[in-house]
């Protein structure tokens, strides 16, 4: 089922299933995008919106094992549903082939 999350930035629908469409929390920054960069804030190093925390952060995090509520307890200005938002920005580049890299095999 493809649905659009209302509280991420981005028009483009993104595919969700109902169980975790449901499990989605609000936004703290709906109104910005989910992933920000400035270049005169952390060198231009990708964020989490209306933080200047690093995506990578959150990254690290859940590769380590952490998952979503860990990550928003250790920082300040973290938020759960930005943090997912983040998450769906990238699922949504995957989906639209912009991390993968084409292979004849």
């Amino acid at each position: 089922m493809s649905v659009t999350n209302k509280n991420h930035a981005s028009q483009t629908a993104v595919a969700v299933s109902p169980v975790a469409q449901n499990r989605l929390s609000p936004r703290l920054h709906p109104q910005r995008p989910p992933i920000t960069s400035n270049p005169e804030k952390l060198g231009g190093t990708p964020t989490i919106a209306g933080t200047r925390l690093p995506v990578a952060a959150l990254i690290d995090h859940l590769l380590l094992g952490y998952d979503i509520d860990e990550f928003v307890e250790e920082f300040d200005g973290a938020d759960r549903g930005d943090a997912q938002a983040v998450l769906l920005k990238i699922k949504e580049a995957l989906e639209e082939g912009w991390l993968a890299e084409k292979v004849d095999y």
